[in-house]
């Protein structure tokens, strides 16, 4: 019963983010770039903050200056840009396809970096997936689309955040971490805002789409570290990739949108060497081979 509530909970938090990229996606269009994070930011700081105090995890404790920590904020400042401007230059079914890669940069980074062991089936499961990438990022004489690219830099940032947070220190909450990453926005916009300037004052419609943006993200934030607490995390985690699947309906409906076949064939390849990577970890922790 809880895996089966932690799993609604995964697709709810999936569904959430898919509707915040679009979002994300939209606003683009009515300001720029580092406007967009900065307005996004605020309202989420005040929602984690209020909830982290309210959970007696103070957002002004001490460890937000641990190593890990600040490496992990720095990180998040450098991938929210690559996403959000992936989302302004490229098709949204494209960026959501190759964000679906971050479990195998997490578990290429877990060999390389942590020195995790990982088996020869595993390795070309990873091999596999990074084809699939390059079929959705389709190099050629023309080279690779910049939306493309920032998706696949915002892909890697995403996995090496989530490498980052198990190095965090015990006594760092999940609200708290959320706070800090989400402040961590608001000096990147600010630094962002002589490059992508000059800056015309954004309509109400941009503010409400941001607004929007950041409500969802918070709701599937909270949802996911529910399901993550509440289930089984072999059981519960392959559901991320029903962001995909929400992202393909979004981007069909209202971006008009229809991912070619090479998008599709490499969305198909990444997933199912996640999954297959994924069940190989399960299987693993339970038997002790590789």
């Amino acid at each position: 019963m809880e895996n089966t509530r932690a799993v609604l909970l995964m697709v709810l938090s999936m569904a959430t983010f898919a509707m915040g990229d679009a979002f994300v996606k939209l606003s683009s269009g009515a300001m720029s770039v580092s406007l967009v994070l900065i307005f996004m930011a605020l309202p989420g700081l005040i929602i984690f903050a209020t909830l982290a105090h309210r959970s007696a995890q103070s957002p002004f404790a001490y460890e937000f200056f641990a190593k890990p920590v600040v490496w992990r904020n720095i990180v998040e400042a450098i991938t929210a840009i690559c996403m959000v401007s992936a989302l302004a230059l490229a098709p949204l079914s494209l960026v959501i396809s190759i964000i679906q890669a971050v479990p195998l940069f997490v578990t290429l980074g877990a060999a390389l970096v942590l020195k995790e062991k990982v088996g020869p089936r595993r390795w070309f499961a990873v091999t596999a997936g990074f084809f699939g990438v390059l079929l959705m990022l389709r190099p050629d004489t023309s080279g690779i689309s910049y939306g493309a690219l920032l998706a696949l830099v915002a892909a890697i940032g995403l996995s090496t955040r989530d490498l980052l947070t198990r190095a965090m220190p015990k006594t760092v909450g999940t609200l708290q971490m959320a706070t800090w990453g989400t402040a961590a926005l608001i000096p990147a916009g600010l630094f962002l805002l002589p490059i992508t300037g000059p800056h015309t004052l954004p309509t109400l419609s941009g503010f409400g789409l941001v607004l929007c943006a950041s409500l969802v993200n918070a709701i599937g934030y909270y949802s996911i570290t529910a399901a993550m607490r509440m289930g089984d995390v072999s059981f519960v985690t392959p559901f991320r990739y029903t962001r995909l699947v929400f992202a393909l309906i979004i981007a069909a409906l209202f971006f008009k949108e229809m991912p070619d076949a090479l998008t599709l064939l490499g969305a198909f390849i990444v997933i199912s060497s996640g999954l297959f990577v994924m069940w190989r970890e399960r299987k693993i922790a339970v038997s002790g081979n590789n």
